[in-house]
């Protein structure tokens, strides 16, 4: 499975603000505290992304220039789920 055009639009965003001094005053990095999720997780779904899709890292920060991301999982299973996806888990039957 791949991510989804709104996951990779979110993570972009994300990946872009990184390189910014004060990044948890960002747009994509208020709705990751927001959310409760580790920026690692975030990063697992980027390496997954570049894995998969045979990209480098650094072309997610060029994925698309939007600055206002939205928060592309609609609750925390479907986060959760998209994780286990990119570490190669797969949920019970």
């Amino acid at each position: 499975m791949t991510l989804t055009q709104k996951e990779l639009e979110y993570l972009a965003a994300w990946a872009r603000e990184e390189w910014e001094p004060a990044c948890y005053q960002l747009p994509a990095h208020r709705l990751q505290l927001a959310h409760g999720v580790s920026g690692a997780s975030l990063i697992r779904l980027i390496k997954w992304w570049t894995e998969s899709a045979q990209k480098k890292d650094q072309d997610i920060l060029e994925f698309t220039s939007a600055t206002t991301p939205v928060w592309p999982w609609s609750n925390s299973d479907e986060l959760r789920m998209r994780l286990d996806e990119a570490s190669g888990n797969r949920p019970a039957a």
